[in-house]
């Protein structure tokens, strides 16, 4: 008797957790991230890339800009990580969403 006791005691328990819905997982969100730099406009080892080293010299980027800013110029950019393939293995790929010509020319 008391094995029925304890047995429907268990059961009651736990059939409760059977019938509810199953919670939502909550889907992780993509973070657009939002870049901002000043550097030089230089052209990437391949073929057609365009990259933009920093006027710190830390970071380079494989820009994706449309108008394309001109080799050798210092260009002030927004922009965001580049959603796609690219075949430039030089830099961090992003899109260039605006660009601004300081007027300087890059140092050599």
């Amino acid at each position: 008797m008391k094995k029925n006791i304890l047995i429907v005691a268990a059961l009651a328990a736990f059939l409760p957790a059977f019938g509810q819905a199953p919670e939502k997982v909550q889907e992780k969100k993509k973070e657009v991230r939002e870049i901002k730099a000043i550097g030089c406009v230089r052209r990437g080892v391949e073929g057609g890339c365009l990259l933009l080293k920093t006027l710190d010299g830390k970071t380079t980027y494989n820009i994706f800009a449309n108008p394309r800013p001109e080799v050798g110029i210092v260009i002030e950019i927004d922009g965001k990580e580049f959603q796609g393939v690219t075949t430039c293995m030089e830099g961090t790929p992003i899109t260039v969403t605006k660009w601004e010509a300081t007027g300087e020319k890059c140092q050599n």
